[in-house]
């Protein structure tokens, strides 16, 4: 599968650290609550197995949901096994050569598997990519994954009163860590003239980007493609009737000022980015 080789946008567990928009109550410090000992890795029965994804194949890193809590994002990384071998590293031949790469950067190779999808205590999510060092780049056959063992991995989860917490494990160490800016609103928006046009959208992660006066975004998690469809109809019905693009993801409208919104949908991530100025 060819694809662009880019930055990853913005995971949850990042943008837990994102703090002083407009309506935005930031990050909670809460001695009371531990992440550490509230999400223990035995908690996710996580895989990584081959997939098909609209038609691709794909390696797929995939969990269910074994704690208690709410999770809103896995990132595991995967680091090559102590001393492959140059034949082993030759399931990257094909990579190698149409990246031009050199052997050194194929010895430096890692894998990303991560699931952005909320899962419920008990819940099952699948069909997420695993990429080549958390670029767009995906991993092309279970192979390239059978080199790598498991070396960190980060778990956004919802925690105490509802609030975003971030837990980290170290599989060399066994070793736990959690964000020290402690807990996170999720539900973010502002009070700004431009937020005001938009309706508010209900999801179970809200986190506001950018809120300037005439630039107001912000990205939404666990929307479906059913949560997708109603938000840009009921931006439609805040008055954005003049469209311009619109496809079954995307919609680009203006409104009678000449405000424009633009919204878009990843379904692998379940999540919703909204954009206005």
């Amino acid at each position: 599968m060819k694809k662009t080789v880019t930055a990853l946008c913005l995971s949850i567990t990042m943008l837990f650290g994102l703090t002083g928009c407009s309506g935005n109550e930031g990050s909670v410090f809460d001695s009371t609550f531990s992440a550490k000992d509230a999400i223990k890795i035995e908690d996710i029965d996580w895989n990584v197995t081959e997939s098909i994804l609209d038609g691709d194949r794909i390696v797929s890193f995939n969990y269910t949901n074994n704690s208690k809590y709410t999770i809103l994002d896995v990132e595991m990384k995967f680091r090559q096994k102590a001393d492959i071998t140059p034949e082993q590293l030759s399931v990257f031949d094909e990579l190698k050569e149409k990246r031009d790469w050199t052997d050194e950067e194929i010895a430096d190779i890692y894998i990303l598997g991560y699931n952005r999808k909320c899962a419920d205590p008990g819940e099952t999510v699948s069909d997420s990519p695993c990429c080549i060092n958390g670029t767009y780049t995906y991993v092309e056959n279970i192979a390239q994954y059978e080199i790598m063992e498991p070396d960190m991995v980060s778990i956004a989860f919802v925690g105490k009163n509802g609030k975003g917490y971030t837990l980290y494990y170290d599989f060399s160490s066994q070793t736990y860590s959690e964000a020290s800016q402690g807990g996170s609103d999720l539900h973010q928006w502002s009070d700004n003239e431009l937020c005001r046009l938009l309706p508010k959208l209900e999801a179970p992660a809200v986190t506001v980007r950018s809120d300037r006066e005439d630039y107001f975004s912000f990205s939404a998690y666990g929307v479906s493609n059913e949560d997708y469809a109603a938000y840009a109809e009921a931006v439609k019905e805040k008055g954005f009737t003049d469209i311009s693009f619109e496809r079954s993801t995307q919609l680009r409208a203006t409104n009678a000022d000449g405000i424009e919104v633009r919204i878009s949908y990843n379904s692998i991530d379940e999540q919703l980015n909204c954009q206005i100025e």
